[in-house]
């Protein structure tokens, strides 16, 4: 009987990244190509093989070669189920219970891995190897939770968590202008977060315990649910982005195995620089809001200039989800 216990701790080690063994269980990985990070069903659906993606060192990987070092058992196993379990949620567009979000969550966890796993085997700057790749293969261990959560579809799995039925943050939003030409992905490897838009559904997820639906279990400007448009919803995921790198608390965890089932406790919250609310015992989960820093972001995201967001006056930025009189510019809203 394997335990997930110890083959999530030896597929994290940065002794198993860096000799490239399998990113689930952390065994010999087969010699084919491995596990496609962007599954294929997805890049056939929208025509992605040949598009490309853009690293964390603004260099360009086509969607057919982001493959990680998988072995056959875990690849043709519990990976493959993961898959199977979230097409249908996307071929129907929408998140309706409790339990298609424990899938999708499972799913973009095994994205956000795959993909920070494959940029520690890509240099940093080609041109100069001594740079190193792109990810320590170190920081793979900061994803441990976020492993727990891909392994659960392994074996029956328990999450007790402190902010809701979730042990992660997790958004959607239907796309009103979705179709087969509707893609995007980003990711905040500090915020350990992850954004797909895929047709009509758009989600946006981050490996924190759910402490981000604690402050907010609707979103930015309580919108989680609503109908958006591509353009929007590509702020909304950049907001989300933005406030994952806020994050200045993690959890204690208690876990426990047996050969049957896995038990995941979260005990408390914990401030990373022990800070409080002012006037407070309560714990300071997110460092304040700037938004000259997040209108950064928020060019990248929408493909445009930081000018043409930012005013330098105020120092306060635009936004593609209000009109000019103040009104949420959004489509529609769905029933929450």
């Amino acid at each position: 009987m394997s335990y997930i216990l110890e083959d999530s701790a030896r597929a994290v080690s940065e002794d198993s990244i860096s000799r490239r063994q399998c990113f689930a269980c952390g065994g010999p990985p087969s010699s084919g190509r491995g596990e496609h990070v962007v599954p294929q069903w997805l890049q056939r659906q929208f025509k992605l093989a040949n598009q490309r993606l853009t690293l964390i060192n603004q260099s360009l990987i086509q969607y057919r070669h982001l493959t990680v070092p998988c072995c056959v058992d875990c690849n043709t196993g519990f990976l493959s189920r993961i898959e199977s379990a979230v097409q249908p949620i996307f071929r129907h567009g929408a998140l309706q219970s409790i339990t298609e979000k424990m899938v999708v969550g499972r799913w973009l966890a095994k994205i956000l891995i795959g993909l920070l796993v494959k940029e520690t085997s890509l240099l940093f700057d080609r041109a100069r190897p001594e740079s190193g790749p792109i990810v320590s293969s170190e920081f793979i261990e900061e994803l441990h939770h976020c492993h727990f959560l891909m392994q659960s579809a392994r074996k029956p799995t328990v999450f007790r968590c402190l902010h809701g039925d979730l042990p992660f943050s997790l958004y959607h939003f239907k796309i009103a202008d979705g179709g087969e030409d509707c893609f995007d992905l980003s990711t905040n490897i500090f915020g350990q977060s992850v954004a797909v838009m895929a047709g009509q559904l758009g989600v946006c997820f981050v490996s924190d315990g759910g402490l981000q639906m604690e402050v907010g279990p609707l979103g930015p400007f309580n919108l989680a649910g609503s109908t958006v448009s591509r353009t929007q919803f590509r702020e909304l995921a950049a907001r989300v982005h933005y406030k994952a790198a806020l994050r200045d608390a993690t959890h204690f965890y208690l876990t426990a195995e047996s050969p049957e089932a896995l038990q995941v406790d979260q005990v408390r919250v914990a401030p990373y620089s022990r800070g409080f609310l002012p006037g407070t015992e309560e714990v300071r989960i997110f460092r304040d809001w700037n938004d000259e820093e997040f209108s950064y972001a928020l060019a990248n995201a929408l493909r445009t200039t930081r000018s043409a967001l930012l005013d330098e006056a105020t120092g306060r930025c635009g936004t593609t989800l209000f009109d000019k009189e103040g009104n949420l510019a959004v489509v529609s809203f769905q029933g929450r």
